[in-house]
């Protein structure tokens, strides 16, 4: 059973995370912005240490401090595989109606 105050962070958290992913923010962000509201409860200009503390820890967890994007573009997929994907996509479509 959880205590009170961390079912209450986690709940802020949870519910940050949702809105956040839902308007295309990337999950470091999100994970750093709701962990802050959360530590903080209130609005500030600038986190606290502390938050700003936790939000990184748990942004290790997902993306380490040292990974870099990869700067070359992503090749084309070979056309059977976009063809498959798109009759897959079809079919399980077609399955949940």
């Amino acid at each position: 059973m959880r205590d009170p105050e961390t079912d209450r962070l986690l709940t802020n958290v949870r519910q940050a995370v949702t809105a956040a992913r839902a308007g295309g923010v990337t999950v470091r962000a999100c994970i750093f912005d709701a962990t802050v509201a959360a530590v903080d409860e209130s609005v500030r200009g600038w986190p606290s240490a502390e938050a700003r503390k936790t939000a990184e820890d748990a942004c290790r967890a997902v993306d380490p401090p040292t990974v870099m994007a990869d700067p070359q573009p992503r090749s084309q997929p070979p056309a059977i595989a976009r063809l498959l994907f798109a009759l897959a996509d079809r079919i399980a479509a077609r399955s949940t109606r």
